[in-house]
């Protein structure tokens, strides 16, 4: 039932993305044309594509990136026992949780009040720009809580390889 419900939510979070980048073509594409083909730049076009680019960034990162995509510096990891690298995987997992934890009420409450301006070609309200940033923060956790919830009571072993990236992903 867990693994079905995730499933579902990664092939929603996989088609946000997708028609995120097919939209986020179309507008380059579009601002292009107008600018080099009929003379006429829509300034617009140009912060869309900024703004889009940012949420898709977030939004991929939060949901749709395994943690094997993700940039790593595991020299000193590669050298421990398994035991060892799930022991520094929980307080490492439990560490990021406690930052964020401590920091998001004061990041959300920044973020509220950007409300005061907006951008400059569009006119959105800059919380509304910056709120995808809460997004990931909260995505990252929860993913951090469950990861270290396998890694206490689960299947440590397989949580412990879905971090690593086999050649064969890597090519």
């Amino acid at each position: 039932m867990f693994r079905s419900a995730t499933s579902r939510l990664s092939i929603l979070a996989e088609g946000v993305t997708t028609f995120g980048m097919i939209a986020l073509f179309a507008l380059f594409i579009f601002g292009i044309m107008m600018r080099h083909v009929f003379g006429q730049p829509q300034t617009w076009v140009d912060e869309a594509v900024t703004l889009l680019a940012t949420w898709l960034i977030f939004w991929a990162g939060a949901f749709v990136l395994k943690w094997s995509d993700y940039i790593s510096f595991d020299v000193v990891f590669r050298l421990v026992p398994e035991s060892g690298k799930r022991l520094m995987m929980i307080v490492g997992c439990l560490a990021f949780i406690a930052v964020i934890c401590a920091s998001i009420y004061a990041i959300i409450d920044y973020i509220m009040f950007m409300k005061i301006m907006t951008t400059d070609m569009m006119r959105l309200r800059l919380d509304y720009v910056y709120s995808i940033f809460a997004v990931f923060l909260i995505g990252i956790t929860l993913r951090l809580a469950i990861l270290t919830t396998r890694l206490i009571f689960g299947d440590w072993r397989a949580a412990l390889k879905s971090l690593d990236a086999t050649p064969e992903e890597i090519l």
